[in-house]
């Protein structure tokens, strides 16, 4: 075992301009990187103390603050070392964190001031609450940091805060975190694992509660997840209602950020039902003013044909065949969706030959 006195000696020796150069910050990130390349390649692109073939990497990597041409000797002088310095900070703390009370994560709201008194009294710790975090890559420990106003009471989380009875979700104005989504009290979802649900979702119609079940055979049974203590009554499992409740939710957060307004949600009653009225609200506006998804069509695709004449107006009525798009309420892509038959009798009313399927064509963008 290498003594640091030993190390700052030997690099003293061989390479005096190193070592009045190289800074702490340096070395450490020199080491952290060389030592996990020489572990996935060493072996197989044959490193050796004297063949820094992976040195242009990592000077483009790091940018170390000494000179390009002493990377060669920290290379030689590091290397005996590169094969037992691997670590991995993250399995570690997921493994032992909790033994010291360190989850994976702290959760904390994006506001430090109190957005309901006029004023703006700072935040102060309240509580903090043990979860789970579900991520594509499992189910991961994190603490809640809950904050609430020494004048009004109001308590803040990651997600909203509570005043009025009512939920008040932050906007992005306010700093909200896009990445992580509070959904029930003990439980929190990534954006990409929300992304990822609706896009099987897109694809196969499968139900939240396939998802669910597929999400805990692959990430929570047989696998070791971190328990806080013995006696805890809620379990790292995902339930079907955290599944549907995220989705639905990560939906409306979507929908008025492109409107500009606030999501607000009762504070009281059963998860349920708490969506219902926001959701109720938001097909309202789309049957009143639409979306800028609508009336967009395949121009490869469409045909206006004459419908014959109105016999109460008079005037000729015109159909025609044309792609459907998402107007904001179902899941679906950019694709048109005439059928065989239609295109069967489009080619044959303009002599072309019979189509050997629907048509598949994807649109680069919604309106072509």
């Amino acid at each position: 075992m290498l003594l640091l006195t030993d190390f700052v000696a030997q690099m003293a020796a061989t390479s005096p301009h190193l070592s009045t150069t190289l800074t702490v910050t340096d070395l450490v990130r020199f080491i952290t990187l060389a030592s996990e390349l020489h572990q996935t390649a060493g072996k197989a692109i044959r490193l050796t103390p004297h063949k820094p073939t992976v040195l242009p990497f990592l000077t483009t990597a790091l940018s170390p603050q000494l000179p390009n041409h002493l990377i060669s000797d920290l290379w030689t002088l590091a290397f005996p070392l590169l094969n037992s310095a691997p670590f991995e900070p993250k399995v570690a703390i997921r493994t032992f964190g909790l033994q010291f009370k360190l989850p994976e994560r702290f959760i904390r709201p994006p506001v430090t001031q109190c957005l309901v008194c006029p004023a703006s009294r700072n935040l102060h710790v309240h509580t903090r609450l043990n979860g789970y975090l579900f991520d594509t890559d499992g189910v991961h420990s994190v603490q809640t940091v809950i904050l609430d106003c020494p004048g009004c009471g109001t308590p803040y989380r990651p997600s909203y805060y509570t005043t009025a009875k009512t939920r008040h979700y932050y906007t992005l104005a306010m700093g909200r975190d896009v990445e992580i989504l509070h959904v029930h009290c003990h439980y929190y979802i990534t954006n990409r694992l929300g992304h990822m649900f609706r896009v099987i979702q897109m694809l196969a119609h499968v139900s939240h509660f396939n998802l669910t079940n597929w999400y805990n055979e692959v990430y929570v049974e047989d696998s070791d997840v971190p328990q806080f203590d013995s006696g805890q009554v809620y379990t790292p499992a995902m339930s079907e209602a955290v599944c549907l409740d995220s989705l639905e939710l990560r939906d409306l957060l979507a929908h008025e950020d492109r409107r500009g307004n606030q999501v607000l949600l009762p504070a009281t009653g059963t998860d349920d039902l708490r969506f219902d009225e926001a959701i109720a609200s938001h097909l309202e506006r789309l049957d009143v003013e639409g979306t800028s998804f609508r009336d967009h069509y395949c121009s490869s695709c469409v045909r206006v044909k004459s419908g014959g004449v109105d016999p109460e107006t008079g005037e000729e009525v015109y159909y025609g065949i044309r792609a459907v798009v998402t107007n904001g309420l179902t899941i679906g892509h950019w694709r048109c969706s005439a059928s065989t038959d239609q295109l069967e009798e489009i080619a044959r009313e303009s002599g072309q030959p019979r189509p050997e399927g629907p048509c598949t064509k994807p649109l680069d963008k919604i309106n072509d």
